[in-house]
């Protein structure tokens, strides 16, 4: 039946499932009510039925059986629900099936589990639905859209790319499961139609799908080709691989009314996405004459079609009305932004209030808000409604302001809003935002108001007035001008307005007035002041005050520089005012965007429009003077890159391309000596350095040759040019002078956003000419030519399969002995008269390898091109110099850049056909020949990772996995573990190599195998228990996996494919919830959690500590079910992250508790501590988790965003109730509230629930108490008890204890300080507790997220004074003071040469030896007469050195700020020091890197001030507790003292236990400072005693000096095992009471020492015993 798409009016609708949707009805459903229809919960209550279909069996039954039970008597739309994963799955329209009269409409969807899928199906579905009922966006938008883009378009032009309409007929000469369709949609496309018969067509299109031989299946398809019609024969190959290379045939077609022969690939029912049908394609697009453009308006128009559809909110149209403008006080004009938006919308200013719709009043408070609110609307004209916008006047964007609105009893006032004002501008706030929302709200006005403005703008004409000399920097606000459609004109009678230029020669006064002098009255003129500096930041009065002729309307001041805008504050707010002035909107910018692209569409195909924008093609010749390391080649490439040419000399040239590396002057004298007379040149000075804002005077001043025409200065570092607007202006001088036009920045801009976009790639593709080579190979390449051949033929070129028939040779010659031989022999048998590629193959497995260029062995004159190339067992590598031989090739070929863009796209496009690869899943048992320290788990965790299984003996598995560590020589190893190798098993054998070099070079171990079952052998480096990131390693897996035969994409199946367990959770008390999120993690990796023990295969065993955790954990186990496996989560409630704990696995001897991990939680929370990640990854690798699971977790986390903001939150109304003075820091706690879709309202009655806010001013019982004793009755209730407190990590009892009111469902505790809430753990918990019970989803978190992110720029805004400084170096610094330095200059200030030219001097005073002494004499010779930062400079290794403040020695008048920094060796250190010393100095400075309002500038600013102030008090108790530290030294004894002032020699090391030799890096640094092992105790001067620990420390101490020899001092280091470098140890010494015992502690992990504090203490501790200073030698153990 035909579909009636009459327009209904009906809103309420009854849903009906005929089957299981799992729920993916629900979007469409909501979008339903997204645009005003309601769901109503009966048949009789609806409009309309709106009826879901999935199909289970066939279409048709399906729909027969849904519609047998549809009730009678209502209009239904009937949804048929197909189940595919495949967005582009092709159905036949069910439409066509139903005949029942009360389906008015039939559409068909797709879906996949439980979502609706992202389709054009579905997007055809919707949008016929919108149809139907009367919601069609085309008249609002989209005609005017078309309109637009026609209007852009001369008819002309038009009707020469146009494509003739022609219909076409189909033949199927074979089954193509319909792939063809889609072909066939793409010539209905470009607007070709489909007929019924061949008489009827003007074309055949015969598609051939080879099911035997190509050749014979295409003569059986043209045998009964009807005659006298020109056909399109399409030969269809069905393959999977997109990249299969296949003869063309055309060559097999004799039929004369064939015209075209293409070829397809297909699978299954699709066609591939392969260079091949990209080819096919564009010939028939090439045969049919379409050019390009038809598909790209039409993709642009899709394209931009979909962006707008968001929410449909497109739908609503807005009435357009008029207003008049009441001023009841001085805006200084800031009112007139609130006007323009206004307009901006379609609303219009008109001149009195009856010729008004509505009233705009504005009345900003110049007194009391009431009494100017109450003066304003006293002569309001009656009978109008009125919108009153109350100004205030404040600098403050974040102002809090009690609403107006309450003081209003006008009944003709409507709305009133509160707006912020500064200056005669309007903030950028949130209250001016809301204000605006408010209006919009009250107006009616749909979010599609704004765009629709964007096609409606006034067109006008402006006159340019020049009054001076610009340089041609007005020509960018010109431009500007001409971009929102204003149009400039030849004289001053025919413009609308004026446009008048005045650059500040002299005095601004004098040049204003004698600009206005003559200008031509009775015109409106804007007029624009142009400063000449090359500071952004330049402070102007405004020029507006001297302005007084009535026809300048508007003056504004811009900045320039040597013929260029700058990019500053001030020109963006000149550009405002202008837009502001003139009426344009905001949008215009998008308008403007769209005119200049569709402009550069219509240009790639007018010829005469592309002469006028091209650039003319010059060809020059570089002339270099010095040595650039080849930095010049990036800027020889931009020439090229806008089409000139380099030539071999500068007789050919058009200008010479000078580069001149230099010290200024001398070198640029030489340069031009030597140069070439006649020619016109462009000189390029470079200068080399590191630094991007070095400051540079132009050396064009230094150049006085003629034929120099341009001069420019470049930065340069090792062999690039540095990124920097010094390069920038050379470049953009460059093209400037060679009259390059700005459309090639356009052009740029316009590729990047169609590269953004793949539905236009394919569109853009530039196509190149199509060449034949046949390829010679001239060696054995192991196939590794074949990656060059297949780069060739991604481009378009085609391999033949004679000479004869090829454009040219591509000749391989592999290297086997020398070089120049080998390119002998390969040429000698070349045939002749074909041009020839030579690629010289040189085999390495060295990417870096250096080597001398072919070419130069190359005298055979058809040979126009030799590349060299490395390649490695049958691979090219990656490396320079193969990319430089492609491009190379490329550049011969003349191949454009897009070329290689669309194979990097074609291959990204591969991984439908990756996935269609399935690996077979096989089993392995692992045969160790010797100790691997476990590193080869590496390797079996990769084979299961894709799917393979360790089995636990050969006879299981299928084949044996072989590691065979070398611990002698390599062959002897290799043949040991071959003997006893089980026989019948195939085997892999992995020859591991211990080496810390991840780049040793070794000998191929597979030359030493001669057994038949060993089929693959690989070698792997290894060290210390871990496999190498090494090529070497990485080789050898490709090659296990080539030999599997895995496929890439194995890794990412697995993702989708691990193992699915059930358990069951079993808590052992009480958590807090905080279990939960264990559970979830185990969720996330595809575990599914049961109800009972029996269906599980596993127990998830919860055990929170309540006294102690062995009678916890044995009261936990007793009642555990038997005969399940099960894993022990001990909890420890504790808010230390960090907290040390004996691990609970000790005490557990249940044999069904397989594993046993320690948690550490707080109130219902999960910490993050490694002590939990530690527990997280040991149950992973109990269930045999990859690691790609984690990815896999955050894969689906991410593609869940469409359906989590699908959500919606239940909206409810809430009343506000303060029992106390907040200072508005409740008010960020409402906003989060209103942020979610929840409303205040204004009165309890109102509201669905109570928000109550309890600020503790005495005692938290106390005032919670008084808060809820005048709480009104009746309703639910979320008290927020508030504790003010500037600690953020503030620890508080909980307060929900102390509440007993049975309304109260919820109390948090918040902090807050000074009117603002903390950012706290506290107060995030206290957030998500309030949206957990108001049934918030995920989404509300990420749309505030979203919205704070928008914010940023406000944030950012930082102004700096611009300085001047004058380094003073008073010593050597080795560099370090360059990066406080840098840091200065990071904040715009600048370093000059001299003193005079500075605005202050920046002292560095390193410390060489006292303070004072080294400061004193830093001061005598400092120049007076200008302010000073005295940076004292103390060299140590330790960050955390105290140093008392320099600044008390320092008296002289000149120094305005002393400050100390810490560095060594010619770095600043990273402490908190030098942080100090940055912040003062950028205080000093008036630099300020957070909002004058900010919590943290006032916490930093609190914690600076007291240090400051309080300085001596906290010197005088650090003095106190360092002379108690020295006092309990003391009174260990004499004889310590002694110790450490003895000097010994000799030590003798005892073991008291197994050190898995870490010891030795204790032993190497004693060594290292001097010290000698001896062999035996007598020889020694002191023992050196390792207690590693293994029980108790006090046992294994007491045990280990049992047996000391006696009469020897003694160094004993106790050391404990642990992977935690923070682990905290209670010091050993208390329990040695053996005087001759100097003790320590370190620790350590297997056989390594931890690089911690401790190591740092021990080493302090020995030194000391030994007499040495820690200066003597500065480094660390083991490091």
């Amino acid at each position: 039946m035909v579909n009636e798409v009459a327009t209904v009016s009906r809103k309420r609708f009854f849903v009906s499932l005929v089957g299981k949707t799992n729920g993916a009805h629900l979007e469409l459903v909501t979008k339903l009510k997204g645009f005003g229809q309601i769901e109503v919960k009966s048949f009789g209550e609806s409009d309309y039925l709106l009826v879901f279909c999935p199909i289970v069996s066939r279409v048709g039954t399906d729909i027969s059986e849904a519609l047998d039970k549809l009730p009678g008597g209502k209009p239904a739309i009937l949804v048929v629900m197909h189940h595919t994963f495949n967005p582009d799955q092709v159905l036949p329209e069910s439409r066509r099936l139903v005949d029942n009269p009360n389906v008015k409409l039939t559409v068909d969807c797709l879906f996949y589990e439980d979502k609706l899928l992202e389709s054009n199906r579905n997007y055809t579905a919707w949008i016929d639905v919108q149809k139907y009922l009367g919601v069609s966006k085309q008249p609002t938008l989209v005609a005017k859209f078309m309109n637009y883009i026609r209007r852009k378009f001369d008819i002309n032009h038009e009707l020469q790319i146009s494509v003739p309409q022609k219909k076409f007929f189909v033949i199927l000469v074979g089954k193509t499961n319909d792939a063809h369709l889609e072909f066939v949609a793409k010539i209905e496309s470009i607007g070709h139609t489909e007929v019924n018969s061949p008489e009827e067509s003007d074309y055949l299109l015969v598609f051939c799908p080879v099911a035997s031989r190509v050749g014979t299946d295409v003569s059986e398809a043209l045998e009964n080709l009807p005659g006298g019609k020109p056909a399109i024969l399409v030969v269809m190959h069905h393959t999977f691989n997109p990249d299969q290379v296949l003869a063309e045939s055309r060559r097999l077609v004799n039929n004369p009314n064939v015209k075209l022969t293409v070829d397809c690939l297909f699978y299954e029912d699709k066609l591939l996405t392969s260079n091949r049908n990209y080819t096919a394609w564009i010939d028939v697009q090439k045969y049919l004459g379409v050019s390009k453009i038809s598909v790209l308006v039409a993709e642009f128009i899709n394209y931009f079609k979909m962006k707008l559809d968001s929410n449909h909110q497109l739908q609503i149209s807005v009435s357009q009305k008029k207003f008049f403008v009441i001023l009841a006080g001085k805006t200084d004009n800031a009112h007139l932004e609130f006007v323009a938006k206004l307009e901006s919308i379609g609303h219009t200013e008109v001149n009195s209030p009856e010729e008004s719709d509505y009233l705009l009043v504005f009345c900003p408070v110049a007194s009391r808000v009431e009494r100017d609110v109450s003066e304003a609307l006293e002569n309001l004209p009656g009978g109008k409604p009125a919108i009153l916008v109350v100004m205030h006047h404040t600098f403050n964007p974040d102002q809090v302001l009690a609403e107006s609105r309450r003081l209003v009893n006008n009944t003709n006032v409507k709305v009133t809003v509160d707006c912020l004002f500064y200056e005669g501008k309007l903030l950028t706030s949130n209250r001016n935002d809301t204000a605006w929302h408010d209006v919009q709200k009250y107006l009616g006005v749909s979010k599609v108001s704004t765009f629709q403005t964007m096609f409606n703008m006034s067109q006008k004409k402006f006159f340019v007035i020049l009054v001076g000399k610009t340089d041609d920097a007005h020509l960018e606000f010109v431009a500007k001008l001409e971009s929102i459609g204003h149009t400039e004109l030849n004289n001053p009678e025919e413009s609308d307005y004026l446009l008048v230029f005045c650059p500040v020669a002299s005095r601004v006064e004098r040049d204003v007035s004698e600009a206005l002098e003559d200008l031509p009255g009775g015109k409106p003129a804007i007029l624009v002041v142009m400063h000449h500096t090359f500071n952004a930041d330049q402070v102007l009065a405004e020029s507006r005050r001297l302005v007084d002729n009535p026809n300048v309307e508007l003056t504004v001041d811009c900045l320039f520089y040597e013929g260029k805008l700058l990019t500053s504050n001030r020109n963006d707010t000149a550009w405002r005012d202008v837009q502001k002035y003139l009426g344009v909107s905001k949008e215009s910018t998008l308008k403007t965007w769209l005119a200049k692209s569709m402009n550069y569409i219509k240009s790639k195909h007018d010829s005469s429009h592309e002469h006028q924008i091209s650039v003319s093609q010059k060809k020059f010749f570089v002339f270099l003077v010095g040595k650039t390391n080849d930095a010049h080649l990036e800027f020889v490439a931009k020439l090229e890159s806008i089409g000139h040419t380099e030539v071999n000399s500068p007789e050919e040239s058009d200008y010479l391309l000078v580069f001149c590396p230099s010290r200024v002057g001398t070198d640029i004298s030489e340069a031009l000596e030597k140069l070439p007379g006649g020619k016109p040149a462009i000189l390029v000075v470079m200068h080399h350095t590191f630094n991007p804002k070095k400051v540079l005077p132009e050396s064009r001043r230094l150049v006085n040759n003629p034929n120099v025409e341009v001069t420019v200065d470049c930065l340069f570092y090792e062999g690039k040019l540095l990124k920097s607007n010094r390069n920038d202006i050379a470049w953009i001088d460059v093209q400037k002078y060679l009259g390059v036009s700005k459309v090639s920045i356009l052009v740029a801009e316009f590729k990047n956003f169609l590269s953004s976009n793949l539905d236009f790639i394919h569109e853009l593709q530039i196509l190149v000419s199509r060449k034949k080579f046949f390829v010679i190979l001239a060696g054995k390449t192991d196939d590794a030519h074949l990656e060059f051949v297949a780069k060739l033929e991604s481009i378009g070129h085609t391999e033949v399969n004679s000479p004869e028939e090829s454009d040219y040779l591509l000749v391989f010659c592999h290297v086997a002995s020398r070089v120049g031989t080998d390119v002998s022999e390969a040429l000698e048998k070349l045939p002749g008269d074909k041009p020839a590629i030579l690629v010289v193959m040189h085999h390495t497995f060295n990417p870096d390898q250096v080597l001398a260029e072919s070419r130069r062995l190359v005298d055979n004159p058809n040979v126009e091109l030799t590349v060299d190339c490395l390649f490695y067992e049958g691979k090219l590598l990656k490396s320079n110099r193969n990319d430089t031989a492609w491009f190379d090739v490329q550049k011969y070929l003349g191949v454009s850049k897009v070329s290689t863009f669309r194979t990097m796209f074609n291959s990204k496009c591969d991984i439908n056909h990756e996935l269609q690869i399935s690996v077979s899943q096989k089993k392995f048992f692992v045969f160790l020949a010797g100790k691997t320290d476990d590193a080869h788990l590496e390797f079996v965790a990769n084979l299961k990772s894709i799917g393979h299984t360790e089995v636990n003996s050969p006879e299981e598995s299928d084949y044996l996995l072989v590691f065979c560590p070398v611990a002698s020589r390599v062959e002897r190893d290799v043949n040991e573990a071959l003997e006893d190798l089980p026989g019948g098993k195939p085997a892999i054998l992995v020859v591991m190599h211990h080496t810390f070099n991840p780049d040793q070079v070794l000998a191929e171990s597979r030359r030493l195998v001669n057994n038949p079952n060993v089929e693959l052998t690989v070698d792997c480096l290894f060290y210390e228990g871990k496999l190498l990131t090494s090529n070497r390693n990485d080789t050898a897996w490709r090659d296990v996996q080539k030999y599997l035969g895995v496929s890439k994409v194995s890794t990412f199946q697995t993702m989708f494919n691990m193992s699915q367990k059930k358990f069951f959770v079993i808590l052992a008390g009480k958590t807090d919830d905080a279990h939960l999120e264990f559970v979830a993690k185990l969720e996330s990796i595809g575990h599914t959690e049961v109800n009972s023990p029996e269906e599980s295969d596993y127990l998830l065993v919860f055990c929170p500590v309540a006294s102690r955790v062995e009678r916890d954990v044995s009261e936990a186990l007793e009642n555990l079910p038997g005969d399940k496996p099960a894993i022990l989560v001990v909890m420890h409630h504790t808010f230390n992250p960090d907290q040390v704990l004996a691990e609970s696995r000790r005490l557990v001897d249940n044999p069904n508790v397989e594993l046993t991990v320690d948690c550490l939680f707080y109130e219902g929370k999960l910490l993050k501590s490694n002590r939990n990640d530690t527990a997280w990854f040991d149950v992973q690798k109990y269930l045999g988790v990859s690691k790609v699971s984690t990815f896999r977790t955050m894969f689906n986390s991410k593609c869940d965003i469409n359906h989590e903001l699908q959500i919606s939150v239940s909206q409810k109304k809430f009343f506000v109730f303060l029992a106390g003075k907040t200072d508005d820091a409740h008010l960020e706690f409402v906003a989060n509230l209103k942020s979610i879709g929840h409303t205040e309202v204004n009165s309890p009655e109102e509201s669905d629930y109570l928000l109550v806010f309890c600020p503790v001013a005495s005692r938290v019982e106390r005032d919670v108490n008084e808060a809820l004793e005048d709480l009104p009755g009746g309703k639910p209730a979320i008290l927020v008890v508030m504790h003010h407190t500037f600690n953020p990590d503030q620890v508080l009892a909980e307060s929900r204890r102390l509440v007993n009111n049975p309304n109260v469902e919820l109390t948090v505790d918040c902090l807050f300080y000074e009117g603002k809430l903390l950012t706290s753990n506290r107060n995030d918990t206290a957030w998500r507790d309030v949206q957990k019970y108001l049934g918030v989803s995920k989404v509300s978190t990420f749309r505030t997220m979203f919205n704070s992110k928008c914010d940023i720029n406000h944030e950012l805004q930082i102004s700096v004074s611009q300085k001047k400084f004058f380094v003073f170096l008073a010593g050597k610094t080795d560099d370090a003071h360059l990066e406080f330095v840098a840091n200065l200059k990071s904040i715009g200030h600048t370093e000059v040469n001299s003193p005079e030219e500075s605005d202050y001097f920046l002292v560095f005073c390193p410390v060489a030896s006292r303070v004072g002494t080294d400061v004193s004499e830093a001061l005598e010779k400092l120049p007076g007469g200008k302010p000073t930062i005295l940076v004292v400079m103390h060299h140590t290794f330790n960050p955390d050195q105290v140093v008392a403040d320099s600044r008390r020695l320092v008296d002289n008048p000149n120094v305005e700020l002393t400050v100390d920094c810490l560095f060594h060796e010619g770095r600043i250190l990273k402490c908190s020091c030098n942080n100090d010393a940055w912040l003062d100095v950028l205080n000093y400075l008036g630099v300020s890197a957070f909002k004058e309002d900010s919590i943290q500038q006032k916490y930093i600013k609190k914690l600076y001030n007291l240090l400051r102030d309080h300085w001596k008090l906290l010197l005088v108790l650090l003095c106190i507790l360092v002379g108690l530290l020295i006092i309990v030294r003391m009174g260990s004894g004499i004889k310590d003292q002694e110790k450490a002032t003895v000097s010994f020699e000799k030590f003798f090391v005892i073991l008291a236990g197994e050190t898995h030799r870490a010891h030795l890096a204790f032993v190497e640094k004693l060594k290292g400072i001097g010290q000698t092992e001896v062999e035996s105790s007598g020889e020694s001067d002191y023992l050196l005693v390792f207690c590693p620990v293994t029980s108790q420390v006090e046992a294994d101490i007491s045990e280990a000096l049992e047996k000391l020899p006696g009469g020897k001092p003694t160094i004993l280091v106790v050391m404990h095992h642990t992977f935690n470098p923070d682990q905290v140890v209670a010091e050993s010494r208390r329990l040695v009471d053996n005087p001759n015992v100097y003790r320590t502690d370190c620790l350590l992990q297997e056989d390594k020492l931890l690089k911690c504090n401790g190591i740092d203490v021990a080493q302090f501790d020995m030194q000391t015993f030994l007499g040495f200073s820690s200066s003597q030698d500065s480094g660390t153990i083991g490091g």
